[in-house]
């Protein structure tokens, strides 16, 4: 009989699929040639007796399978085992422990491998490793086990556990339904509580989010309770003095209340004055704080008159027409002799028009110079080394070096507005976050700016904040 093409093709293919499919399970299933293939690599154990573990046996590691027990051989002291590793499993070397382990009372034994670390070096590095027989544990013998299971059932005397169940049955005699009661009860409550359980477990989580909070929020508590204390001392202290301020209030609150009535008819004309006044002074800010500057400069020069010696030393300067007055924006203003004393309305649209630098003596606020404008004072040294104060309760250090002192800042007006310039160096910016009063230094270093109760939002019963405040974030 001749066989087609077709058919021995399929033939072919058949024989190929079971070489190959008999090739991958006597490798991955049975273990032949896993040696050559590289895919194994061989660790020992050092015991002092087998513990009923055999040749073949499973090899775990953290209770997951890596691998298989190979020959078991005698040595001078004990008995040596070979494992048999899958590679890819990567078990450290130093600190593993080889437990002889049952899976239960009559079940077979495996090595369970247990490490203690999780850095190598590992057992498939290098040469073949042993675990030595200190970090191995073999299981109780069954027959030990039951000898002593013996043992404590011997030891107890008969008669007195006669009595124990003697008493038992009174104690409990006649209370079947209050057990039986108790008994309900208690499953009633374990269902209530795994009822209950997602809430439970979310309060516990908000716990943790509260305690972190309170614990950010220490630095405020502790700041808190320090003035609360100091206040709590001052009032203490001052009780004299503040009940008799008590005693004198209601007196000082009726003549005020008839101050303000005596003043009704003439008080709001004289804070409406006030706005006229105080619109005046803040348009000329730059000339009063000019004349407040040079004021102590002049009160201390006309000292030098007198020296003290009992004479004044004066001198006589004509500078006349020196510089010359300005004419320019007086060209409409009609003369007026000093002998002409009838009223008149005062020009208010004349003012010197003369630029800054032409000769004659500008006057008026629009010709406020700048450079009249005194330095700022400086800084002390070492005042912009950091913000706050640590959470330690220290302070920041100042510093000693004499050149870190920032220079003072020039200022130039602008359309009527004062604006500054630091020099480098000068100014050292932090971040400050309000939520938990912590402050980043320019050191990187954390600090933490405690608040008052009297900042928060509670108003009058702003020592709420003791208890609310760090709940408020």
């Amino acid at each position: 009989m001749i066989l087609k093409r077709g058919v021995i093709l399929q033939l072919i293919a058949f024989a190929v699929i079971t070489v190959v499919g008999v090739t991958i399970v006597s490798v991955n299933y049975i273990g032949i040639g896993r040696g050559v293939l590289g895919k194994e690599y061989t660790a020992y154990v050092d015991l002092t007796d087998s513990g009923g573990v055999f040749t073949n046996a499973e090899v775990t590691y953290r209770g997951v399978p890596v691998g298989r027990v190979g020959p078991i051989e005698l040595t001078e002291n004990g008995i040596r085992v070979k494992l048999k590793l899958n590679r890819g499993k990567r078990i450290p070397r130093d600190g593993t422990k080889a437990i002889i382990a049952n899976r239960s009372a009559v079940g077979e034994q495996y090595i369970d491998l247990e490490p203690t670390k999780k850095a190598g070096p590992y057992l498939d590095e290098g040469d073949p490793y042993t675990i030595p027989r200190q970090r191995t544990t073999l299981p109780v013998p069954t027959a030990e086990l039951l000898r002593n299971v013996d043992s404590l059932v011997g030891s107890v005397n008969t008669r007195d556990l006669g009595v124990i169940v003697d008493e038992l049955g009174k104690a409990f005699t006649g209370s079947a339904d209050d057990l039986q009661s108790l008994l309900d009860d208690t499953d009633r409550l374990l269902k209530t509580a795994e009822q209950a359980y997602p809430d439970t477990k979310q309060l516990l989580d908000n716990s943790v989010t509260v305690l972190g909070t309170q614990r950010g929020q220490a630095a405020n508590i502790r700041g808190f309770a320090r003035n609360l204390n100091d206040l709590t001392t001052s009032l203490r202290k001052d009780d004299p003095a503040l009940r008799k301020t008590i005693d004198n209030v209601p007196g000082a609150v009726n003549e005020t209340h008839k101050a303000i009535n005596q003043l009704a008819p003439t008080l709001p004309v004289l804070l409406a004055n006030l706005t006229t006044t105080g619109q005046i002074i803040s348009s000329r800010k730059a000339g009063l704080r000019s004349l407040f500057i040079l004021y102590p400069v002049t009160v201390a020069g006309a000292f030098t008159v007198t020296p003290g010696d009992g004479t004044q030393h004066l001198g006589l300067a004509l500078n006349i027409d020196d510089p010359p007055a300005c004419t320019k924006g007086y060209e409409k203003v009609k003369h007026r002799w000093p002998q002409d004393t009838s009223t008149k309305n005062p020009p208010l649209n004349a003012g010197c028009k003369a630029a800054h630098d032409s000769g004659t003596s500008v006057r008026g606020p629009r010709n406020f110079p700048p450079d009249a404008i005194a330095p700022y004072p400086q800084v002390p040294p070492g005042a912009t080394t950091g913000a706050g104060f640590p959470e330690d309760g220290t302070e920041p250090k100042p510093s000693n070096n004499p050149e870190a002192a920032p220079s003072a800042p020039t200022g130039q007006l602008s359309n009527g507005q004062l604006y500054l310039s630091y020099p480098a160096g000068s100014v050292e910016f932090a971040g400050y976050d309000p939520s938990t009063g912590a402050v980043y230094g320019p050191d990187g270093k954390r600090y933490v700016m405690p608040r008052s109760a009297g900042t928060r939002e509670l108003g009058d019963s702003s020592w709420k904040w003791l208890m609310f405040g760090p709940l408020t974030q």
